[in-house]
């Protein structure tokens, strides 16, 4: 990994890439947040689907006090929205953030004094769920996860890939996210190694405009994790830094997705099984036989608990299914080295039901 770093007195320039579509609701509460920020060496990259709900005019006026560029997306997904955000960058750190994440005051002054005073390349920021009320920000209780795995779990998921076993999350043998605690007990220990991941994320600006993650997701599931994993492989030190917080906002949508949308819900089920044929013939430790058995655990638990959520575990049962013959078809295309992309058939899944209470961002 080339080594950007400067001396712990040089300040740097930060420019903060933020796609976003409909959010003309939330967008006043972050703007102010950016408003507030300690840390003043920095732009702001909108890139805005249009919605046609004057997003683009309450950006034009908050240029006043922030120093704002606004990129107009015609065409692609999320996560094309924020390679394109990448483009118009020229800070020497790149910071990803969601349009419905507010950071804190200190936000960026806690990133440039990371980048400054350690060794690392990429940081996640911590998150803290809120709700909105009364034009003030209340977050949810969280109870505490600890880092713990049994036999079965491993078993379920498949073992980490070597050499991400101590990471808060991490890549399985199997194409799946591990998950090793939550926030809420990481930040009572502190720093510690993590592949990617969350709302806010930010990464050496020459590092990362080196990158081209292809633009193959509808919604986006684990490509923070591809790309932690792509910056890892080249030696970047990646750490979770609980000094480094946002406050994200609880409205049943985010940036990629709907969860009261069942389409979008099935659909965030196949691509998170896409995540194996991904990375498969780049990673070495992927398994297909692992995957298959963790198919099968995967498949029979989720009958076994139908009961407790039947649309949930329905679509845990049929992501799975379709994630595979989508990520066959691709494999089979790899072998006979031809060109392949999921999108036209995560497409035709997209446009295979009619749509209820959608409100996706970037997906259409």
């Amino acid at each position: 990994m080339n080594n950007y770093r400067k001396n712990t007195a040089q300040s740097y320039w930060v420019s903060v890439v933020i796609p976003t579509y409909k959010r003309a609701d939330l967008l006043p509460y972050l703007l102010a947040a950016l408003n507030r920020q300690t840390y003043r060496a920095f732009d702001v990259v909108f890139v805005v689907k249009p919605s046609g709900d004057d997003t683009d005019m309450l950006l034009r006026e908050a240029s006043h006090t922030l120093n704002i560029t606004i990129v107009f997306q015609t065409r692609g997904y999320i996560v094309d929205a924020y390679f394109l955000g990448v483009k118009y960058t020229t800070g020497d750190i790149v910071v990803f953030l969601d349009d419905d994440a507010l950071p804190a005051d200190n936000w960026l002054e806690e990133i440039v004094k990371i980048f400054q005073t350690t060794k690392a390349d990429g940081i996640t920021a911590d998150s803290f769920p809120v709700l909105i009320k009364n034009c003030a920000l209340e977050i949810i209780p969280e109870s505490e996860v600890p880092v713990a795995f049994s036999s079965f779990d491993f078993a379920f998921f498949g073992s980490p890939l070597r050499g991400l076993e101590n990471f808060k999350n991490s890549i399985s043998t199997t194409g799946l996210v591990y998950e090793r605690g939550n926030n809420v007990y990481w930040r009572k220990h502190g720093a510690v190694k993590a592949l990617l991941r969350g709302p806010s994320m930010a990464v050496w600006g020459d590092v990362l405009r080196k990158v081209n993650l292809p633009g193959e997701w509808l919604l986006g599931c684990a490509w923070e994790m591809v790309l932690g994993w792509r910056l890892w492989r080249v030696g970047a030190e990646l750490i979770y830094a609980p000094q480094v917080k946002v406050y994200h906002i609880v409205h049943g949508r985010t940036c990629s997705r709907d969860y009261l949308n069942p389409r979008a819900d099935l659909l965030w089920a196949v691509e998170a099984e896409l995540l194996f044929y991904r990375l498969y013939g780049a990673e070495p430790q992927l398994s297909i036989v692992r995957k298959i058995e963790s198919d099968l655990f995967r498949i029979l638990h989720s009958l076994k608990h139908m009961r407790s959520n039947v649309p949930y575990q329905q679509h845990k049962i049929v992501g799975i299914l379709i994630g595979n013959i989508i990520g066959v078809k691709w494999l089979i295309h790899k072998a006979l080295n031809t060109s392949y992309s999921p999108l036209p058939d995560l497409m035709k899944l997209r446009k295979s039901k009619p749509e209820s209470n959608s409100h996706n961002s970037l997906s259409g």
